[in-house]
């Protein structure tokens, strides 16, 4: 009998021989089943566990300096370390609208800039020598900077700890690269589905202008000076508007010496600590469409304003109510629109609620776009039934309670974890022993009080409804939820920097514009040997100007005329390759293939506009327009520009007397990302290139003015065989699905 028992049994079942006659008899039962009938069940609801024991938190020495900072200290001796994290009374909520964005670069800037004592190179320096980190940032209505040291180093680190907080140089040329990250980000800002989702929900449910869904533009990032964080930092960053708390293996006795030595003799601001702004009470209804059609699924959002606070004492029936809506693999969302519905992956979804403000009640899930209707009325079903139909049942609050409790001492199971709580509820003016105040409320909910809850603080009827994905392809409209609102995404360009001037339309500045293409046309090969192309080839070298210094990368092209691009680029990390096919866009690196995001799809079809051969094949093609705008100098060379209009580009062209395109300017974006800009490529060591044509073998482009690559040419085959495999995308490998097929 014993092969058909658990590996693990049959051991056990060899194992007594001369062992204890109590171990065999209990061993003997077990695998005669002569154990008692009432210690077995047949069913995981039969289980039953003992009353949870008591757990005390424990609490952190607090003290107070002279100048108003709040100090807690843990002890914890196990390791040789201390960790310190200040909370700042500071966060971009406070940011003047035109400078959104001021909060979170100042928080990066204070450690990424250096110090008055400290230049940025030599802090990092500094640091990593000891294996240390000091690490700053700033988020909605909080900011927080961090240390972490071997015991024997903190002296020295919490001095340059304090130096960053209190003395902080903003470096400039930090700044410059800290302001181009931003500007990264935000050109980066339509890519992900997730991130668009997040992003129009909170303006859908906040409103667009409000300080908890404003978003950083260009034009607000750029807005930002070095001026302006000094500002910041000298009406944020007080000794009276931080808490911090440390733990590690320190006394309270040394880290009241040590804190004291480090900030005692810094003034506090007598400027009052202003309270969050409160967000509008109520949300519009509706559907808040986002069309993104390189997305396989929609991505969905469902909710609607709260009007719940933490200290409201119904709070922790809505924990509850949380728990059973979506609280984990046996929760109503998840066993019913996952496992039932198989309608997606991953769902989730309840109400929220902050110390000082209300907080949205949501669901979300990720579903396929023949599914986006059915995902949304099975979002909305699950909150009706528990609202009406299927009220929370006394076993399911009794599972919900059992969860949180017992999940209660693993939050709370490390000093640091400990520490991090109460400087929450110091930093939100609740006392320090509100865990045991929350433990006690959650063992009193009734399933009554839950199902009041849920009838309270859900609204299924006046929610908005946000989906991100394919414009097309649902089981039913989305006007069946509600009037639809199609929400524009375009990222705003810079209402700064230079713009075309104007441009003669007069019938003779059009007609010496086409004049003036057909010259091209003829000084590069003639129409007959330009149209004839069919395929493109070149191998080249550019050199790019990056932050780090000057970069080589090697770089392939193949062309099938008009819109099939493989662009190959070997640099020191592998060789990336960009594919766009028939109006379809990936990309292949050393990890694999990928879709491109409809923005980057986008970027690599506006390439194939900024090549000078090919804008001249256009030139009789539908919408393409030419108008002379007078005479320029290319260097010392003169040129007339001619404003080239197709494509929804608008082009110039700088040609020569003799009819070479030796210029080409557009507004454009730097390859790192970043605000749009003036992009200027001036061609030069124009050669023969076969098949009748001449093309220039050199060019070099800068960005507003400032260089920012060169390229030369090696290699150029016209017409040559084209391999159709390099047109083909890898087999993707296998990945965990966002949602349900």
């Amino acid at each position: 009998m014993s092969r058909f028992l658990p590996r693990s049994t049959r051991v056990w079942a060899r194992a007594p021989i001369g062992a204890p006659l109590i171990l065999a008899a209990l061993i003997l039962a077990v695998l005669t089943g002569s154990a008692p009938v009432d210690a077995q069940v047949q069913r995981p609801d039969q289980l039953k566990y003992p009353p949870l024991p008591q757990f005390s938190v424990p609490k952190p020495a607090r003290f107070v300096l002279d100048n108003g900072m709040v100090v807690m200290v843990m002890e914890d001796h196990e390791l040789p370390l201390v960790n310190m994290t200040a909370l700042i009374r500071a966060g971009s909520l406070f940011d003047p609208p035109q400078k959104t964005g001021l909060a979170t670069i100042a928080g990066d800037m204070l450690r990424a800039g250096g110090s008055e004592a400290m230049k940025p190179d030599a802090l990092d320096e500094f640091l990593e020598g000891r294996a240390a980190a000091v690490e700053t940032g700033v988020g909605a209505d909080s900011g927080s900077a961090t240390m972490s040291a071997l015991k024997a180093d903190v002296p020295a680190v919490l001095k340059v700890f304090a130096d960053v907080l209190r003395k902080p140089a903003f470096d400039a040329d930090r700044l410059k690269i800290t302001i181009n990250e931003a500007n990264s980000s935000i050109a980066r800002q339509n890519d992900n589905p997730g991130g668009i989702l997040a992003r129009e929900y909170t303006k859908a449910i906040y409103g667009a202008d409000s300080p908890y869904a404003r978003v950083e533009t260009y034009d607000t990032i750029g807005a930002i000076t070095r001026e302006d964080l000094i500002a910041w930092h000298k009406a944020y960053v007080q000794p009276n508007r931080i808490i911090l708390g440390i733990v590690g293996d320190i006394t309270v006795a040394e880290a009241r010496k040590l804190v004291t030595d480090a900030f005692g003799d810094w003034p506090k601001a007598n400027a009052p600590v202003e309270p969050p702004p409160q967000p509008r009470p109520t949300s519009p209804a509706g559907v808040f469409q986002i069309v993104k059609d390189d997305s396989t699924q929609s991505f969905i959002r469902v909710g609607h304003q709260g009007t719940l606070l933490r200290t409201n004492p119904d709070f922790f029936a809505v924990e509850i109510m949380n728990e059973v809506l979506s609280g984990g693999f046996a929760s109503r969302l998840f066993s019913s629109v996952r496992t039932a519905k198989g309608l997606a992956y991953s769902v989730s979804g309840g109400a929220g609620a902050g110390w000082t403000r209300v907080a949205p009640f949501t669901m979300g899930m990720s579903t396929k776009v023949e599914t986006t209707a059915a995902g949304i009325e099975a979002l909305l079903t699950e909150v009706k039934d528990l609202q009406n139909t299927r009220p929370p049942t006394d076993a399911e609050v009794t599972l919900a309670k059992s969860s949180i409790l017992n999940s209660f001492i693993f939050n709370s199971d490390s000093p640091s974890e400990v520490l991090g709580q109460q400087l929450s509820y110091e930093y939100w003016g609740q006392p320090l022993d509100w865990l045991d105040t929350y433990r006690a409320g959650i063992e009193k909910v009734t399933t009554a009080e839950v199902a009041a809850a849920a009838r309270k603080y859900i609204t299924p009827g006046q929610v908005a409804i946000v989906v991100v994905g394919p414009g097309d392809g649902f089981d039913k409209p989305l006007s069946t939820f509600g009037q639809v609102t199609t929400v524009d995404i375009a990222i705003p360009e810079p209402s700064s920097g230079a713009s075309a001037s104007p441009v003669d339309a007069s019938p003779e500045a059009a007609s010496k514009g086409k004049a003036l293409i057909e010259k091209a046309v003829t000084a590069i090969g003639g129409a007959k040997a330009l149209d004839a192309v069919t395929s493109f080839a070149e191998k080249s070298t550019f050199s790019l100007q990056a932050p780090q210094g000057a970069m080589d990368i090697k770089v392939n092209v193949q062309l099938v005329v008009p819109d099939r691009l493989r662009q190959e680029l070997s640099m020191p990390m592998g060789t990336i390759s960009m594919v766009l096919d028939k109006g379809k866009a990936f990309v292949i690196t050393p990890g694999g293939a990928q879709d491109l995001p409809d923005s980057q799809r986008a970027k690599l079809a506006k390439e194939l506009l900024h090549v000078p051969w090919l804008i001249l094949r256009q030139r009789n093609a539908s919408g393409f327009k030419a108008t002379a705008k007078g005479a320029d100098k290319v260097g010392d060379t003169p040129v007339e520009d001619v404003v080239v209009e197709y494509g929804g580009e608008v082009l110039t062209l700088g040609i020569d007397g003799t009819g070479r395109v030796l210029r080409l300017k557009y507004r454009g974006e730097p390859p790192a990302g970043g605000p749009p800009g003036d992009v200027s490529d001036v061609f030069s060591d124009f050669r023969d290139a076969g098949q009748g044509l001449t093309l220039p073998f050199k060019h070099a482009v800068s960005f507003n003015g400032q260089e920012m690559m060169s390229a030369t040419r090696e290699t150029v085959t016209i017409n040559g065989p084209v391999d159709e495999k390099q047109f083909e995308k890898p087999a993707a490998a296998a990945s965990k699905p966002e949602g349900r097929n």
